[in-house]
């Protein structure tokens, strides 16, 4: 008996061109692959360096399709991702265009997650009402559109440097999705959890998503989503000191093998920091809170991870929130992504 195996799109790393050749070399010995020298482009993703060292990431292939599906190739007016949080429209004007909305959502939604975190946002807004959009719905998308026309050569913008530090912004909306009208609604009174993580700088992994309960106060929505995002860090945190105990730079690094640096959480609630890092700190209003939304804590003692207050103009998971000025949209992009 024999097996077949078809693997595509492998990526090798190392900073030693010699490691590469002579995993190649030992792959060769069992497998029939082919080299295609270094990276340029990694499913749909442009990857370029340049002379300091810096990594663009762009998918302006994606973002032009994107373009000649909502018909705005030749758009050129600067906007941001979006105005307003949307809503259902019972009732509204229905749609008048013949594209996709469904397909556009879904190419929307892979270069959110890849390599333009700036649109997250307004891509889930949109994301929520792909079962019976309407003409208001239908704009809503096209505003990301016109965004995407003004910036579709740009995207991550990474630096990085030895410090070798996981650190994370986190943010609530409480009930931000709140409207009169819509009150009878149960997820008209959700609140949005938003986050970003970034290693030496750099933004590797974010979200901005609806909670599944209810928050009954800010504060609740603010430990609730540093709770959530905690989840996601605890398991990078593992990851990344599994590598660095083998990694070719473990010599260069500022820190021991297999140690790494705290993580600083960055959130803008002094309520919420103060229920996080105090013990038996549950005052009447915060004491119903599970137990499942305290199982950070033990990283806190051990120093594993540590809060600091950040101004809520400058927490960079705001971006993923709701919809901002022109002004700080732009100011908080340059922060997470930088241009």
């Amino acid at each position: 008996m024999s097996n077949v195996l078809y693997v595509d799109d492998c990526l090798l790393f190392s900073p030693q061109q010699t490691v590469i050749d002579q995993v190649i070399r030992a792959l060769h010995k069992d497998y029939h692959i082919g080299a295609q020298g270094p990276v340029q482009e990694f499913l749909g993703i442009d990857i370029q360096t340049d002379s300091s060292g810096a990594t663009h990431y762009t998918q302006p292939g994606l973002i032009t399709s994107i373009l000649q599906d909502l018909s705005l190739v030749d758009c050129h007016i600067m906007y941001t991702p979006a105005i307003s949080v949307l809503h259902p429209d019972h009732g509204g004007y229905a749609r008048c265009e013949a594209w996709n909305h469904w397909s556009v959502i879904r190419k929307l939604n892979y270069l959110a997650q890849m390599t333009r975190p700036d649109i997250s946002m307004a891509v889930h807004n949109c994301a929520r009402f792909t079962t019976s959009p309407t003409y208001l719905h239908e704009q809503a998308v096209k505003r990301i559109g016109r965004y995407l026309a003004a910036t579709r050569t740009h995207g991550l913008f990474h630096q990085p440097t030895l410090a070798a530090t996981l650190d994370m912004y986190v943010d609530a909306d409480f009930a931000g999705t709140w409207h009169k009208e819509f009150s009878h609604l149960q997820d008209c009174v959700m609140s949005r959890t938003r986050f970003v993580i970034l290693y030496s700088g750099c933004p590797v992994y974010w979200g901005s998503k609806l909670q599944t309960e209810i928050a009954l106060s800010t504060t609740e929505a603010e430990y609730t989503a540093l709770s959530t995002s905690a989840r996601e860090l605890i398991p990078i945190r593992r990851l990344l000191r599994e590598l660095t105990l083998h990694s070719p730079l473990r010599n260069l690094l500022s820190h021991p093998p297999g140690q790494l640096p705290p993580s600083t959480v960055y959130e803008d609630n002094a309520s919420c920091i103060a229920l996080a890092t105090k013990d038996n700190h549950h005052k009447p209003r915060t004491k119903h809170i599970s137990l499942n939304y305290h199982h950070f804590k033990d990283y806190l003692k051990t120093g594993a991870l540590q809060i600091v207050k950040v101004a809520s103009a400058a927490n960079l998971a705001d971006i993923f929130t709701k919809p901002l000025t022109q002004v700080l949209h732009e100011r908080l992009r340059l922060g997470m992504m930088g241009w």
